[in-house]
């Protein structure tokens, strides 16, 4: 079994899959009613900008030449590669994580889609329509609220704040011993005691384990690289805990996935996570945490009466 087969939480990587591609089809469906940016800069493509959008990527990227091309036209009216350079950058991250090679295709027909509603809409003179002109001020309400909400948490992130918070999570990781191991799986107690037999007689344990372990690990050599003790089934990491760096398990282990003979290879003190692999998620949890403590100043200085559903006091 790999390493994420023998946690005590099974990792469910196909949802993973289907959860993007229907991120894919709910973005570029309702991607359809919304106006882009018009005005683009006709300018040569910024390389930053290339390299972004092909983000995500594994192997080689798509060779990509420099330049603002036209892509597309419709009804005489060109689409450059930065219209939908923009686009993509309005997806979800999940989005645009995507190859490329596949994304660009879909986001060209969506911007074409969005030139076709754009030019109906304009034709049908809706500027002062009246749902017109009070979508526009709702959406202009909340902009400015935004701006200002967004404005207000700026000014009170600081770098010093954010060590502070990554200070306090160094504190609550605390020092997490890990083991190195390797493991043969096998299905019956009787084939796993024959492989600790052969162990004992100088079989080559990488060997072994390439040769009888049942695991997806086996091609490495049945290598499970480092873990915690709360990341195994329980009996996994208790037999690999107690048994010292270099030695084997004499007695194969049982658990639900089948009958293991353990390798540990070395234990260490888990390295502490480097600020910057954590500094997005620490601000953002700032940037939450400041938001909630302003509003409820704000609360606090204001004069607030509550009313139920038909407009009695709320007894507090």
């Amino acid at each position: 079994m790999a390493k994420e087969e023998i946690k005590q939480e099974e990792n469910k990587g196909g949802a993973g899959l289907w959860i993007a591609l229907a991120v894919v089809a709910v973005a570029l469906a309702v991607g359809a009613f919304v106006m882009t940016k018009n005005g683009v800069a006709e300018t040569e493509t910024d390389k930053s900008e290339i390299t972004a959008s092909a983000e995500g990527q594994e192997g080689e990227e798509p060779m990509i030449k420099l330049g603002n091309p036209v892509v597309a036209v419709v009804n005489q009216e060109e689409i450059k590669r930065s219209d939908v350079f923009t686009f993509i950058s309005s997806l979800p991250e999940q989005v645009r994580a995507m190859p490329i090679e596949s994304l660009f295709p879909m986001a060209l027909e969506q911007v074409i889609n969005n030139k076709l509603v754009t030019t109906k809409a304009s034709s049908a003179n809706l500027e002062n329509d009246p749902e017109v002109e009070q979508l526009v001020a709702q959406n202009k309400e909340q902009i400015i609220r935004n701006v200002y909400l967004e404005r207000q948490v700026n000014e009170r992130v600081t770098q010093k704040k954010l060590l502070d918070s990554y200070n306090e999570l160094l504190a609550q990781i605390g020092d997490v011993q890990e083991t190195k191991a390797s493991h043969i799986l096998v299905e019956t107690e009787e084939e796993a005691r024959e492989v600790v037999k052969q162990l004992d007689e100088g079989a080559d344990f990488a060997e072994l384990a390439k040769e009888k372990s049942t695991g997806p690990s086996a091609e490495a050599g049945g290598d499970l690289g480092y873990f915690a003790k709360n990341e195994m089934v329980p009996e996994f990491a208790e037999a690999a805990f107690a048994l010292d760096p270099g030695a084997y398990s004499k007695d194969p282990v049982q658990t639900q996935f089948g009958w293991h003979v353990i390798k540990v290879e070395e234990r260490r003190k888990r390295p502490e996570p480097e600020f910057e692999l954590v500094k997005p998620q620490l601000e953002a949890q700032l940037r939450q945490q400041i938001l909630t403590e302003l509003v409820q100043e704000w609360q606090e200085d204001a004069k607030i009466s509550k009313f139920d559903i038909n407009g009695e006091p709320v007894q507090n």
